[in-house]
């Protein structure tokens, strides 16, 4: 990435907080997209409730992954890493639930349930009543 403000040849960590990013260059929506999907995906899979979530959420970020690699290979738009991440947060979402449907008990997010419940009873203990 092209920063402006630095001086050339100028090292050091003020450098870098100096130099701004290129104003031209963005991050691909499809990258952006496919992570965010592919995190929903991941965090959806452990659940057993939650089997369509991690499906259609898992089938979307493969497919905006896929785009997300052949955008971000222009030098314009950034998201390079954002792309495989979304990818391996999805296939690995999928193959939980395809593990599932096998028969292996992938559902380990259910015993953690109840927990959950009693974290989110304190604090909603916490908030002022109206």
């Amino acid at each position: 990435m092209t920063t402006y403000g630095a001086p050339p040849g100028d090292g050091g960590l003020d450098a870098l907080l100096e130099g701004s990013p290129d104003p031209h260059a963005h991050t691909s929506a499809a990258a952006e997209t496919s992570f965010l999907l592919g995190l929903v995906a991941a965090a959806s899979a452990p659940f057993s409730v939650m089997h369509a979530v991690a499906l259609v959420t898992g089938a979307a970020a493969i497919l905006l992954g896929l785009v997300g690699l052949i955008r971000t290979s222009r030098p314009d738009l950034a998201g390079t890493a954002l792309t495989p991440a979304g990818l391996m947060l999805a296939v690995v979402a999928l193959i939980t639930v395809g593990l599932r449907y096998l028969g292996v008990d992938t559902a380990y997010g259910d015993d953690a349930l109840p927990t959950i419940r009693s974290w989110l009873d304190t604090l909603n203990g916490r908030l002022p009543r109206p």
